[in-house]
């Protein structure tokens, strides 16, 4: 079963605490056990050396008078609380001992010609007749100086580790202490974390991250956020290219005050007066963008903003495409409705028993159609530029307009990267401009003309206006977005869609003045 974040905490600090409480635990029982032999063994030596210079030790030991000489230790012995208090003669022969059939046997334990022999004073750590003790042990000099004896003052190991394991009882008890609040701590700490985190798991948090990262490296607007104090927190890929940015220049904001990246920012507005900003258009960088920004919120408290934005051409060259859909309807429409005409003039004429007017009518109506049709499905490869010119000419016919296809025109030698989406906005978009600027221009209408050519290396589109030319001031900025011959606002968008589009198949467009008007010559490279 795979632990929650709670239970993870928990066993984390437990076993921390558990491990570092067991290392000091260890070293301070090692310490304390090592300075309570050290403290044992002076005081030992300590006592050994007091007894070794009472008077009525050395008076006993000289005479060898055990009998008096042990109730006198005795009484030492108990006032010092050591475990054992043991004196040699010169030859290292029991005078005093704890247990009285051991008097007059050698001393045992470690070798007393230290004592006895050199003179030295030491503490020693040896297995005894009564165990294992730490003992002090020094010589017993008469008045001339003369070692007439050794004193070995012992205090038992047991009785010493005794002591000690109340210590060890205290440091277990405390470490246990120590980790029942630690689990508490972690208890409370997980409960704190998982809400700030909204509940989620370490691994939940880890897709979502993954997912947001995926996800704002997919969308098409820039992605902006910032803290609570103003500074870079997120900048995705998008938002980098939208603001004409170098990737090392905005991976080393992040963290970063965001007015240091972006001067002309407004992001610090919302830090002040938390309130959404929809679809703002703004100069950013050198380009006009279209942005939004939230405040983030969390219980009340502001801790950041998010801005969204893209470029507003983008916006206008989508409306452009969504409006020649729209103009795709209208022509099926304007079809339509010029068909309902010819219907009721064909129904009009038999009503009137006018048959052979009927005839006649239905006659010159069908081979016109079908004459174009012909003509255009036989000229050109791509079904939908057939039918955009189909429908552009019965759009003229409603327009009072006259849309004429030059008989020479072809159009099947198309390169496979060329798609009939891109012909068709750049005819539709040309077409319709031609109407517009020669009904702007007034009657009597010149007629519209198409030609199409796919000889020689490039394909070539012309459309002719009878607009009367293009105004000179205009002519290098027709392309533009936002510029355009009509004074009315909301136009100049189909041009510069038109351009785009050249772009993108490394064409070019020229202008060139003719008797009625302008023509509009397209030339796509058919390899690139």
């Amino acid at each position: 079963m795979k632990l929650g974040l709670q239970g993870r905490f928990l066993l984390i600090l437990c076993f921390i605490s558990l491990l570092q409480l067991i290392l000091l635990s260890t070293a301070s029982y090692y310490y304390v056990s090592e300075q309570r032999y050290r403290e044992i063994g002076d005081q030992a030596l300590d006592v050994a050396q007091l007894v070794a210079r009472n008077p009525a030790v050395i008076a006993q030991v000289r005479r060898a008078d055990t009998a008096r000489l042990n109730p006198l230790v005795e009484r030492i012995r108990a006032d010092v609380g050591a475990s054992f208090i043991v004196i040699g003669d010169s030859n290292a022969l029991r005078l005093v001992h704890p247990r009285a059939d051991r008097i007059g046997k050698p001393m045992v334990g470690d070798d007393p010609t230290r004592a006895l022999v050199h003179g030295e004073s030491y503490v020693s750590h040896a297995q005894g007749s009564l165990g294992v003790s730490v003992r002090g042990k020094t010589p017993i000099r008469d008045e001339l100086g003369q070692i007439i004896g050794v004193v070995s003052v012992g205090y038992l190991v047991r009785d010493i580790d005794a002591d000690l394991r109340g210590f060890l009882r205290f440091g277990l008890f405390i470490t246990l202490l120590i980790v029942l609040l630690n689990s508490l701590a972690a208890g409370w700490l997980a409960r704190r974390y998982k809400k700030a985190i909204f509940g989620f798991e370490p691994e939940q948090i880890g897709r979502l991250y993954a997912e947001l990262d995926c996800t704002l490296r997919t969308v098409r607007e820039g992605i902006l956020t910032i803290d609570g104090e103003g500074r870079l927190t997120s900048l995705n890929p998008n938002g980098i290219k939208l603001l004409r940015l170098e990737e090392g220049q905005a991976r080393r904001a992040i963290g970063r005050p965001v007015n240091e990246l972006l001067p002309e920012t407004r992001m610090l507005s919302l830090i002040d007066d938390p309130t959404p900003q929809y679809d703002e258009e703004i100069w950013l960088n050198g380009q006009q963008l279209i942005v939004n920004r939230l405040p983030l919120v969390r219980g009340g408290e502001l801790i950041g903003a998010v801005s969204s934005f893209r470029r507003k051409d983008e916006l206008a060259e989508l409306t452009a495409q969504l409006s020649q859909v729209q103009a795709y309807s209208d022509l099926l429409r304007v079809q339509t409705h010029e068909h309902n005409n010819q219907l009721g003039t064909i129904a009009g004429l038999i009503e009137l028993g006018a048959y052979e007017e009927a005839l006649a009518f239905i006659g010159r109506e069908a081979e016109t159609e079908q004459t174009l049709l012909a003509f255009l499905m036989e000229a050109i490869a791509k079904p939908k530029v057939a039918a955009l010119l189909l429908g552009k000419y019965h759009r003229a016919h409603e327009l009072g307009l006259e849309l004429i296809v030059e008989p020479g025109s072809r159009l099947h030698d198309i390169p496979a990267r060329v798609s009939g989406s891109q012909l068709v906005t750049l005819l539709g978009n040309l077409i319709d401009n031609a109407f517009e600027a020669t009904r702007r221009h007034g009657a009597p209408y010149q007629p519209i003309r198409v030609s199409l050519s796919d000889l020689g290396q490039d394909l070539v589109l012309e459309v002719e206006d009878g607009a009367g030319g293009v105004d000179p001031a205009l002519a290098d900025r027709l392309f533009e977005p936002g510029v355009s011959c009509k004074a009315e606002p909301g136009h100049g968008i189909g041009l510069a869609l038109v351009r785009k589009t050249l772009d993108a198949l490394k064409g070019q467009i020229h202008i060139e003045p003719t008797e009625r008007g302008s023509c509009f010559v397209c030339y796509i490279p058919k390899d690139v």
